[in-house]
């Protein structure tokens, strides 16, 4: 059992990957910054098959051109699969990089649940990548415990090293708006 808490957070990880929903406010407003919008579902283990699943959601996802002052809404809903394995994860946006048609979001869990609950307080970096009119993609990290994310809450890594999974069924739009 020792070994629980490393598979559970490498399925989360692999489960905040493979989900993605992202929405973002800054166009209607005209202002210049970077943003995400879109939506994505994916499978759990198998992005394809499944059997589990989980929806990512990004509402205000945004920032100025150099990535200051990010803000947003982050909420993943999930299941690996298998009887007892659900989970929410939500909070605020820490970080928000974005290059090309790639970016990279970091959120803080204010509200962590069902198999994620040890990880409130904690956060989890995702990544999304615009192929219009290819399939889009999209990657995570593993989910961090409050210490280790608090280290490096405000930095993003580079969006162009992610190892992005296709998505099974919907789309990003990623806006570098320099």
């Amino acid at each position: 059992m020792r070994s629980y808490p490393k598979l559970m957070a490498a399925a989360l990880a692999l489960a905040a990957a493979v989900g993605g929903v992202v929405a973002s406010s800054a166009a209607a407003e005209g202002t210049l910054g970077d943003l995400v919008a879109g939506s994505a579902v994916n499978g759990f283990p198998n992005p394809v098959t499944g059997p589990g699943s989980t929806r990512l959601t990004v509402e205000g996802a945004r920032s100025g051109p150099a990535g200051e002052n990010p803000s947003g809404f982050v909420n993943d809903v999930g299941s690996l699969g298998s009887p007892m394995t659900a989970f929410e994860l939500e909070g605020p946006v820490t970080c928000l990089r974005v290059e090309g048609n790639e970016a990279a979001i970091k959120y803080r869990f204010a509200k962590a649940t069902g198999i994620a609950a040890g990880f409130k307080g904690g956060g989890i970096e995702v990544f999304v990548e615009d192929n219009s009119p290819q399939p889009d993609a999209n990657a995570a990290g593993a989910p961090q415990t409050e210490a280790e994310f608090n280290e490096h809450a405000t930095q993003c890594d580079d969006p162009n090293m992610a190892p992005f999974s296709t998505v099974r069924e919907g789309g990003y739009t990623v806006a570098d708006r320099d």
